[in-house]
C-alpha cells in the first residue's frame, strides 16, 4: 500500500505507514524467494522515498539482491551503497557482500577480492565466511588461477564441512584445467540447442520450484525444472524462434507470472 494513497485522518495516517510497511517488507521477501524479482523492484522502488528510516537499510538490501538477480549490476550497486550508508548498520556486512558480488559478476575481480578479504579480516568470526571462501574460489577460477581456487575450496571443506555451500554442492570438484569462460559457455549452449525458453521462477529450494512447475502444468503450460547445482530454474517451453518465445512470454505475463526469455 502506497503512503500517498492513504487518506485517513491525521492520527491514523501517522500510525498506518509503519504497519503497512511491515507487511510490505514481508511481501517483498516472499516475492524475492519466489523469484519475482521484477515485482520486488517495481514495488520496492515505489517505497524508497517514503519508507521508515529504520527499515530503509533492509529495503535497499532486498532491492539490491533483486537487481543482482536481474543482472542490473549498476542499479544493484547503488542499492547496496544506500544500505551501507544507512543509519542502522544491521545490513552492513550483507550489503558489503552484495557489493562484492556485483564486482565479481561484472568481471572486476580486484575490487571484489578486496571487499571479500576485508570482510574476512575485519569479521574473523563472520557467519558469511564460508560463502566468502566459496566466492573467492570461483573468483580465482575465473582468473585462471586454479591452484588458488582449489586452495580456497580445500579450506572451505576443512573449516566449514556443514556449510550450506557444501550441503548444496556435495561434490565440490577441484579444478585441474582452465574453465571455459562463462560467455563462451552461453554461446555454446545457444549454438548446440538452438532453443528458447521462458523462465518463470528461480529458487534455491526444490520444493518451491516443484510447486510452481505443477501449477504451470495444471494451467496448460509445458513447464519443467532446470537444475544447476543449488539453483532451480522453472522454465516453460523449448522453442525454436525468438518470436515464439516472445509470444509465450506474453501469454505467461498476462497470466500474472514474472518472466524472462532465455537464451
Amino acid at each position: 500500500m502506497l503512503k500517498n494513497k492513504i487518506t485517513l485522518i491525521f492520527l491514523v495516517f501517522s500510525i498506518l505507514p509503519a504497519v503497512c510497511w511491515a507487511g510490505g517488507i514481508d511481501n517483498l521477501k516472499t516475492d524475492f524467494l519466489q523469484g519475482n524479482y521484477r515485482r520486488v523492484i517495481f514495488e520496492g522502488q515505489a517505497q524508497v522515498s517514503n519508507v521508515n528510516p529504520k527499515d530503509a537499510d533492509e529495503l535497499n538490501y532486498i532491492l539490491g539482491l533483486s537487481y543482482l538477480k536481474e543482472e542490473k549490476l549498476e542499479s544493484a550497486r547503488d542499492c547496496f551503497k544506500r544500505s551501507l550508508n544507512g543509519s542502522s548498520g544491521k545490513f552492513k556486512q550483507l550489503a558489503q557482500m552484495g557489493m562484492a558480488d556485483t564486482y565479481l559478476l561484472g568481471g572486476q575481480f580486484q575490487e571484489a577480492e578486496g571487499i571479500y578479504n576485508k570482510l574476512i579480516n575485519d569479521e574473523a568470526n563472520s557467519s558469511q565466511k564460508a560463502a566468502i571462501l566459496y566466492r573467492l574460489s570461483q573468483l580465482e577460477f575465473k582468473r585462471g588461477n586454479n591452484q588458488r581456487g582449489n586452495d580456497y575450496l580445500s579450506k572451505l571443506k576443512r573449516d566449514f564441512p556443514l556449510s550450506p555451500e557444501l550441503r548444496l554442492n556435495r561434490e565440490l570438484v577441484l579444478i585441474d584445467k582452465p574453465q571455459t569462460p562463462i560467455h563462451e559457455t552461453i554461446k555454446a549452449t545457444i549454438k548446440d540447442t538452438g532453443e528458447y525458453s521462458v523462465q518463470v521462477g528461480f529458487f534455491s529450494n526444490s520444493v518451491n520450484a516443484n510447486n510452481l512447475r505443477d501449477k504451470l502444468v495444471a494451467a496448460g503450460f509445458p513447464a519443467y525444472i532446470q537444475n544447476s547445482g543449488s539453483a532451480y530454474r522453472v522454465k516453460v517451453g523449448r522453442l525454436k524462434t525468438s518470436k515464439d518465445a516472445q509470444n509465450l512470454e506474453s501469454s505467461l505475463s498476462k497470466s500474472g507470472y514474472q518472466t524472462k526469455i532465455y537464451p
